[in-house]
């Protein structure tokens, strides 16, 4: 079967494979003539399949590869084609390291069990449908770096998971950098109404209240961030707790403190995947 790609195909193998003589084939991805939703999806990473190709340094536009049709072609057909963009002019710089980690990442995603999803379900909701909009909760959500997932154990009902909410680091500070003063207080957060308690929040309230002091004071930010998740906890994550996942913790965190043990420990929460048991026949995803 022939697919006719107008805009080009993004070509996924290594390096070495292409200039290697004992290789045949090569895998490529077409490039899609992308919408500005599939541009922020495949930017915040909330769909692996597609490859985001950010601007090069020789300043090629931004462009989208669909993954889920990736596909092995004979290097043969490559030959003499027009080169359209080079994302990173050499092997081991930054920019390229990026794009070969979200290429493996496409094809590695841990398999959550069947059985936490039903306690995903109103999380993945309310990402996947404020996220990249102009709501507050989704505006802020965009300023999230990644959500990663740990468990106690995997296999066995009664599982203890955390819920890490990774957060760039200039917008929210370490926990030693806070003012340890800190009241909750008008002059302290901007755009808090008069007698408006952090009890009263909820987490389209909250989300607002980080907008408002995204460059303000940074241990306010801080505290607002904390509010967030647990918010998060609260009326995502809580009410969906059963016998297979018996208490899900959320933790915001700054990115210099995600531990290399910690990341390790780990699995990314690829919301765009996460499905019911219903809809996937088994643990294979």
């Amino acid at each position: 079967m022939e697919l006719e790609t107008k805009a080009g195909v993004a070509i996924l193998s290594q390096t070495c494979d292409i200039v290697q003589s004992s290789k045949s084939r090569c895998l490529v991805a077409p490039v899609l003539d992308a919408t500005p939703q599939d541009l922020s999806d495949a930017r915040k990473g909330r769909k692996p399949l597609l490859l985001y190709l950010e601007a090069g340094v020789e300043g090629h536009s931004v462009h989208v590869a669909d993954m889920e049709m990736a596909t092995s072609v004979p290097k043969a057909l490559l030959v003499g084609r027009k080169l359209l963009a080079r994302y990173g002019n050499m092997e081991s710089e930054p920019g390229t390291r990026i794009i070969a980690a979200r290429v493996g990442r496409a094809f590695s995603r841990f398999p959550f069990p069947d059985e936490v999803y039903p306690v995903f379900k109103d999380l993945r909701s309310r990402v996947q449908s404020k996220a990249g909009t102009q709501s507050p909760f989704g505006k802020v959500v965009d300023f999230v770096a990644d959500l990663r997932v740990s468990s106690d154990q995997w296999q066995d009902p009664g599982r203890h998971l955390t819920l890490y909410v990774i957060v760039p680091e200039d917008r929210l500070i370490p926990i030693e950098d806070m003012d340890h003063s800190w009241e909750w207080d008008p002059e302290r957060v901007q755009g808090l109404k008069r007698g408006e308690t952090e009890h009263q929040l909820d987490l389209n309230r909250v989300s607002t209240l980080i907008l408002e002091n995204a460059e303000g004071d940074s241990t306010t930010l801080a505290h607002l961030w904390a509010k967030f998740g647990q918010l998060i906890q609260d009326s995502l994550l809580r009410p969906a707790l059963n016998s297979e996942v018996v208490s899900f913790d959320v933790e915001v965190l700054s990115d210099v403190e995600m531990t290399y043990q910690r990341f390790n420990q780990t699995e990314s929460l690829d919301l765009d995947v996460l499905s019911g048991p219903d809809q996937t026949p088994n643990n294979s995803r």
